[in-house]
């Protein structure tokens, strides 16, 4: 049997290449621009980076006005944990 052609994920999507960081776990212990910048590069080369924060959560997550954007742009690609 033979089978020809590529796979896709469920919305159609062919998958993601290979990244260079896959199977690579970075637990991120830090606050403000220049620690979520690094883990932001890191999960986007593939790895898997891991968010602690405290209790009631990142102060950024409720940034307003110019700052209200940060959190989401800063932290894609990562899971998080209180």
């Amino acid at each position: 049997m033979s089978v020809t052609g590529t796979a896709t994920t469920a919305a159609g999507a062919p998958p993601a290449p290979h990244q260079p960081l896959t199977g690579l776990r970075v637990v991120e212990f830090s606050h403000m621009v220049m620690g979520p910048t690094c883990g932001m590069v890191l999960a986007d080369m593939g790895a898997e980076v891991i968010k602690v924060e405290p209790i009631d959560g990142d102060r950024t997550r409720h940034l307003l006005g110019a700052g209200a954007g940060f959190f989401p742009m800063f932290n894609r690609n990562k899971k998080s944990i209180a």
